[in-house]
């Protein structure tokens, strides 16, 4: 039997998560949408309660075997029933009107894709000029064909997605901008500003401003000019 076609299947990875996902299941399912959406957990084998506590809010959970974030993306769009595929973290929080944002930058046929914007979850000054940029290096890089695309808000037809192979599974960094490189040849980008979530800054604060920013500027670099991206991203909990 054919799978029954929605508007968006709204991708979440997870691993260990039991601290964030509640949050951030809670946020999809306050959305107000005119269509119809699912919502899918890639899930890595938790350990705690991350699976029961997505089951708790409707989601529907596969497990992946890959042991990367990519591979959660990866594994739940393989059951995906969305026309529109849009993919978050699992410590991220969308604000209100975010999914009904994201479906409507794919009214233009020809947009294949498209990426959100982000902002800090309780922010500090700092943390917010820092979204600003991510934000703005989006919509003007993506269209001038530098993909710079941010994991935490992306989307795509799903047509355009497996066509371009979709997220690579074995990639423990650099996943969406990869995604992006290919997604471009797919058709239209979009930016979609007004389709916002809040992400979480605990490996910001953690790894302190300068290492973060360094270390992605560098992985940026070597993904786009040296097709090597980092191999090591330590769960930060």
């Amino acid at each position: 039997m054919a799978k029954k076609r929605i508007d968006v299947s709204v991708i979440v990875p997870s691993y260990n998560e039991e601290k964030y996902i509640g949050a951030c299941l809670a946020a999809i399912r306050r959305q107000k949408f005119s269509g119809t959406y699912e919502i899918i957990v890639g899930d890595g084998h938790s350990k705690d309660r991350t699976q029961k506590i997505s089951r708790d809010y409707g989601a529907r959970v596969v497990e992946e075997n890959f042991g990367t974030a990519s591979g959660g993306r990866y594994r739940a769009a393989k059951i995906a029933r969305g026309r529109i595929y849009a993919f978050m973290s699992a410590d991220v929080e969308p604000c209100q009107g975010w999914l009904q944002n994201i479906y409507d930058a794919f009214e233009n046929k020809r947009v294949a894709w498209a990426v959100g914007s982000v902002k800090p979850i309780e922010g500090r000054f700092v943390e917010e000029i820092g979204a600003a940029i991510l934000n703005f290096f989006a919509s003007v890089l993506n269209r001038v064909g530098l993909a710079y695309v941010n994991g935490d808000n992306v989307a795509s037809r799903a047509d355009a997605y497996w066509k371009c192979g979709g997220f690579n599974p074995r990639l423990t960094t650099s996943e969406d901008t990869d995604l992006g490189m290919r997604l471009m040849r797919q058709g239209r980008f979009a930016y979609a500003g007004r389709a916002t979530v809040l992400i979480s800054m605990r490996r910001v604060r953690k790894w302190g401003y300068l290492n973060f920013a360094l270390f992605h500027t560098k992985n940026f670099a070597s993904t786009h000019f040296l097709k090597t991206p980092a191999k090591m991203y330590a769960p930060i909990r």
